[in-house]
Parts: C-alpha cells; sequence; structure tokens
C-alpha cells in the first residue's frame, strides 16, 4: 500500500482503511500468492496453496448457472453489449473478489463505449461511507513501469449531495535500480516522490488535470462488492474480509501438517547403511557409490566395535496413515471455518458424520454462496445505474429504461440432472404441471412456459417431449 499520509496530504482526503485493515489485506494476498509467512524457515514448510482453491471453488459455486440480460431499450442493448464483452473473465474476478474480501467495479468511457475496471482490494482505499458502510467516495490507485521510473495514478471519487467529483494525479518514483526488484517492479509500494502531467503516461493523455464535478448524481459512479459476511479482523472497516480470514491459522497449521508428512517420507526413505570400505575410494578418498543408486546407499566411517565391513538395510515403519488423519481434520475444520461443505477439500471418504450433518454442511455452502450472488446482483444494479449515467453524460446512447435479468441457479444445493428426472418422473406420472417442469428448467413464469409446451401427439401423453438441451 502506498502510505496513507501521503495520500491524504496529496488528494485533500481522509482515507477510512486502518492499519490493522491493511495489513491484513496484505496477508490474505501473501496467502492468496501461496507465499504466506510460514513458508520456509527451519522447518522448511511447504504451502498447500489452500486460499487459493478456496476462493476458486466459492467462485465457481457463484458463477456456475449465471446468465444476465439487460433489455428494455436501445440504450439497454448497448449496455447489455458493453457488459457481455467487459464481463467475460469475470470468474477471475469473482475469485480476486473472495479471496480479498471485495472489490470495486469502476465503469468508464473509451471513445464510443464503456468499459470496466475491475480494482481489488489492496488497489483501492475508501475515503467516506454511509451509516450503512456502503463506500460512498474512495482513490483508486493504477501503477506502470516506463523506463526507469514507476509512475502511479490516483484517481479519487467524491459524492457530496448529489455533486461527484472525479480528481485525478500522477506521480513519478525515484529512479530504479530495476536489478534489485527482481520481477516485482510494477507496484504501489514504490515511493512516489514528484507530481507531473498525466500526459508523461501515453494512457493518462485524455485524462482531465482539473478535478472534474458531474450534478445530479445519486450514486458513487462506482460500486464496491464486499464478502457478505461480518468483518471480524476489524469491525469498524466498510471493507469486507476474505473467505478465508478466519481459518487462517488452521490453514497455517495445515500446511505445517503436509510438511511433517513431506519429511516423514524423506526420513523413511529406504537406504543401504555400509561402511566406507565396502567401496572403491576416489583420489580424496571419498567412497564411490554405486552409479545410479547413490540415492540408496549411505556410507559411514564405523569405529570401535562397530568397526570393519557392516552393512545394514533402513526401512522404518512410516506413519503416513495417522498424519494424513490429522491433516484431514485440518481441512475439515477449514471448511466449517469457510462456508464450504464437507469433502470440498477433505476427504470425502473419512467423513464421519451424519447424513443430517452432511446436509446441514451442504446448506451451509448454499447460504454462503447465496449471500455472495446477492451481493452481486445488487453490485450489477449498482453497475448499470453507473454506466447509465456515463451514456447519458457522453451521449452514447439515448434515454431509455434498462432492466437486468439474472439467472444464478441453486446448484450447489442441488445435482441438476438428477433433479431434472425426478421432476420428469413426476410428469409422466401425472404429479407435476408440465408446465411448472417447463417454468424450472427455462427459469420462466408458468405463463411465460405454457407457450413452450409443444401439442401432445395424437393418443396423449408427454413421452417424446422432454425439453431439448
Amino acid at each position: 500500500m502506498l502510505p496513507k499520509r501521503n495520500i491524504e496530504k496529496l488528494l485533500n482526503v481522509s482515507v477510512t482503511t486502518s492499519a490493522v485493515m491493511e495489513n491484513a489485506i496484505e496477508l490474505w494476498v501473501r496467502m492468496y500468492t501461496n507465499e504466506p509467512p510460514w513458508r520456509g524457515g527451519k522447518a522448511g514448510v511447504i504451502p498447500l496453496n489452500l486460499p487459493a482453491a478456496i476462493s476458486e471453488e466459492l467462485a465457481r459455486l457463484v458463477l456456475t448457472e449465471f446468465k444476465m440480460e439487460v433489455t428494455g431499450s436501445f440504450r439497454a442493448d448497448f449496455i447489455n453489449k458493453q457488459l457481455f464483452d467487459s464481463l467475460v473473465n469475470l470468474s477471475d474476478h469473482v475469485e480476486m473478489y473472495c479471496a480479498m474480501g471485495g472489490i470495486c467495479l469502476k465503469p468508464y468511457c473509451s471513445g464510443k463505449t464503456i468499459k470496466i475496471d475491475f480494482t481489488r482490494a489492496d488497489r483501492f482505499l475508501p475515503t467516506a461511507c454511509n451509516s450503512n458502510k456502503e463506500i460512498t467516495g474512495g482513490v483508486f490507485i493504477d501503477s506502470k513501469l516506463l523506463g526507469e521510473y514507476i509512475y502511479t495514478r490516483m484517481e479519487a471519487h467524491s459524492l457530496v449531495g448529489t455533486n461527484y467529483t472525479v480528481t485525478n494525479k500522477a506521480f513519478r518514483s525515484e529512479k530504479l535500480n530495476l536489478d534489485q526488484f527482481g520481477d516485482d517492479l510494477v507496484s504501489a509500494s514504490y515511493p512516489f516522490m514528484t507530481p507531473v502531467p498525466l500526459s508523461e503516461v501515453e494512457e493518462w493523455a485524455g485524462l482531465s488535470e482539473e478535478p472534474v464535478t458531474i450534478n445530479n448524481v445519486e450514486k458513487p459512479l462506482f460500486v464496491y462488492i464486499k464478502v457478505p459476511r461480518a468483518n471480524n479482523v476489524d469491525i469498524n472497516s466498510p471493507l469486507g474480509a476474505s473467505v478465508f480470514s478466519r481459518a487462517d491459522e488452521v490453514i497455517e497449521q495445515a500446511d505445517r501438517q503436509f510438511s511433517r508428512i513431506l519429511w516423514e517420507y524423506e526420513a523413511t526413505e529406504a537406504a543401504i547403511h555400509a561402511s566406507e570400505e565396502l567401496f572403491d575410494s576416489d583420489k580424496k578418498g571419498n567412497p564411490i557409490l554405486p552409479e545410479g543408486r547413490e540415492r540408496l546407499y549411505r556410507a559411514f566411517s564405523f569405529e570401535g566395535k562397530e568397526s570393519g565391513s557392516f552393512i545394514k538395510e533402513y526401512a522404518p515403519a512410516i506413519r503416513d496413515s495417522s498424519l494424513f488423519t490429522g491433516m484431514n481434520k485440518y481441512f475439515q475444520r477449514i471448511e466449517f471455518l469457510c462456508g464450504l461443505s464437507y469433502g470440498t477439500i477433505s476427504d470425502p471418504q473419512q467423513i464421519e458424520k451424519t447424513a443430517e450433518e452432511i446436509r446441514t454442511s451442504k446448506q451451509r455452502s448454499f447460504t454462503v454462496v447465496s449471500k455472495m450472488q446477492d451481493a452481486w446482483d445488487k453490485g450489477l444494479d449498482h453497475l448499470i445505474y453507473a454506466m447509465d449515467v456515463l451514456c447519458t453524460l457522453y451521449g452514447l446512447a439515448p434515454a431509455g429504461k434498462a432492466e437486468k435479468s439474472v439467472t444464478w441457479g441453486d446448484g450447489v444445493l442441488e445435482d441438476t440432472d438428477q433433479e431434472y428426472q425426478r421432476r420428469w418422473s413426476m410428469v409422466m406420472a401425472g404429479k407435476y404441471k408440465l408446465e411448472k417442469f417447463y417454468a424450472w428448467y427455462f427459469g420462466c413464469s408458468e405463463e411465460d412456459a405454457l407457450e413452450l409446451i409443444p401439442e401432445a401427439p395424437a393418443g396423449g401423453g408427454f413421452g417424446n417431449y422432454p425439453p431439448e438441451e
């Protein structure tokens, strides 16, 4: 993160992020990139990359059956096209959202189109929020490496009443020693010392050097979507907490347990202990082990009672079963703390749970994912509002209503194929209306479903008329 005091002074804003929250976000980023603080060390810990796996799985569940369309007018069609183009990699952004507790979606005009910036939590600083902890102002950070300098642009958004102000400022770092930083060059943590015109960076040249104010704006022209659970890292922060924030200590213990398992395999690897005199020696007197079998033989110099020719097999019993059982317990605890159903990362064959407990764990996962879907649903409404304002501001499309329809599905809790067969069997048995089946399958009303039902063949029945994929 950039020094908060510098940002507040340069942009005349008050950043609401605490040091506790900044440190937490930094930890989540390190965990997600499989570089947690406990990697390596004396124990030689090798992380399992669990945070990335957890984030990916929840993102998959959120978007499994996601479909969206904006309709109602020519403007709606225009917005729908911009969303279709911008949401191509939505799963990647939802994964980042899960890992860092939230993400910002900021639309902006590019020529005659609208594009969307997806800003990670570590590149955004909130500056204002309402009583519901909904963020209404913030600073977006963008950094680029050009030559031997890091250029940093800070874009501040502020909503006062119905007046919306956007301010852009650019800065250049001190000259960098590129060999010193390796691959990690473009980072907002580098000092920015000198204010420079935005035109020094080609991509920023079209931005106004002066603050731009837009009137009659009801909401911020960006939306911060956060993970819908209480932030127990900083209860006063408007920012969200990572999906694995409550399991970070257990994740560390799972990583350490995995390292113990790796050591167990290495320590109990079969070998042959033999006295050095059984082998030929090189010019320096070192024993020459059989070529290609150097890992199998271990030569020692024995003295005293054990001197003389000596050879013994080393093949101790391995304790991997108990170690894996212990690690699986960690996995189950992580699943509980992250809102995942049992068996998602743990071994499903080792779940000593009743059918009702397993059902409850699936319901817990369903609830967590449903809340995330609701958060994104509301966030997309806000995003469409911001895009609508830009359409008016830049004359991109004539005014008109824009209605959003979204399908999220509930595949988290049910097996869709199995449910399909179950419902169709009820239709065939005359216990379930065909229009209800079509309404469920196509996600429409029963009235619309009636229009989709084909005419029954002569002789009655619906045996030849399940909906085609």
